[in-house]
């Protein structure tokens, strides 16, 4: 592996991490507060309520924004927690040992997951977006990206071997990459609500 590629599977992974899971941890606790602040004042609107299609009241309204029977900022504050932390840990100087690097690659995964169900949710099933959700969002995809080449890059034997080709083409192609997921989700968001923004 490179010196170049190191520093991005190594370095580059840990400043993800731990930006991301300040930007994040921020979103999720300010969509936090919106909600209780709504639940408290059900008859005055939300400051992040921009137009009829940014609208947090109507998304933060449905059952759908708390699938667990607490909001789902909650949980987005509990995994961004967590990432934020590894990411200092990392930072510092630390490794992850086998399976602390697992569980952090399941908990990114279980983030991007839930992001890209819930941003299927605002566009074809509640017809609004919230913009705390939109940060949860952006910030989602890069904390898996490099989240899954440093776990591969790191993994063991076996997983290591029979995944080389895909963590060669991932290194080679990692801004491409996620800069293709962020150009689908904004066509998919503009489409769905063209009616809005050109009309």
């Amino acid at each position: 592996m490179s010196i170049n590629n190191k520093f991005i599977v190594e370095r580059m992974y840990s400043i993800i991490l731990t930006v991301g899971g300040v930007i994040g941890l921020i979103a999720m606790t300010w969509q936090a507060t919106e909600r209780i602040h709504m639940l408290k004042n059900p008859s005055l609107g939300l400051s992040c309520n921009l137009n009829p299609v940014v609208d947090c009241s109507g998304v933060l309204d449905n059952h759908l924004a708390a699938v667990m029977g607490f909001p789902n900022a909650f949980l987005g504050m509990i995994f961004f927690a967590v990432l934020v932390t590894s990411g200092l840990l990392l930072l510092s100087g630390g490794k992850f040992t086998s399976w602390y690097r697992q569980f952090v690659m399941g908990v990114s995964t279980i983030l991007i997951l839930f992001s890209f169900w819930f941003f299927g949710v605002s566009l074809y099933i509640l017809g609004k977006i919230c913009i705390f959700c939109v940060v949860g969002w952006i910030v989602s995809v890069p904390m898996f990206w490099y989240g899954l080449l440093y776990y591969l890059q790191t993994a063991n034997g076996k997983i290591k071997t029979r995944t080389a080709a895909f963590t060669t083409f991932g290194l080679k192609y990692h801004l491409e990459m996620m800069i293709m997921v962020y150009l689908v989700m904004l066509f998919l968001f503009l489409f769905r609500f063209r009616d809005y923004y050109f009309n």
